[in-house]
């Protein structure tokens, strides 16, 4: 049996995209959260518009909600700090799209 020293443990490398999603508006970020929703058995996806209300509509659940942060890493290089993964930053595509524009904001100073 081998044993891992704990040097060994270290955390992941931040993922580099690995398809290319441009989240560069608000219309872009609706198409990435509407390819997270589960959408019901035969139920067409839906247009999203910025001002849908998607927890109101019972459109996204934590588990969406992981998937679309994991997604914003993963294709579009953004990270969500913890502190932003709120259910108010995820009201609709809008409130969410206003913390991304602040997270730019703050990596470009």
């Amino acid at each position: 049996m081998t044993t891992s020293h704990p040097a060994d443990r270290r955390p992941p490398a931040r993922s580099t995209p690995t398809e290319e999603t441009v989240v560069n508006t608000v219309e872009d970020l609706c198409t990435l959260i509407s390819s997270k929703i589960t959408w019901g058995r035969g139920e067409e996806p839906q247009q999203l518009s910025p001002d849908t209300p998607l927890l109101e509509q019972g459109l996204l659940d934590s588990l969406a909600i992981m998937q679309i942060v994991a997604a914003l890493d993963s294709e579009a290089g953004i990270v969500l700090p913890d502190t932003e993964i709120v259910a108010a930053n995820f009201r609709s595509p809008q409130a969410l799209w206003g913390v991304l524009e602040n997270i730019r904001a703050g990596a470009a100073l």
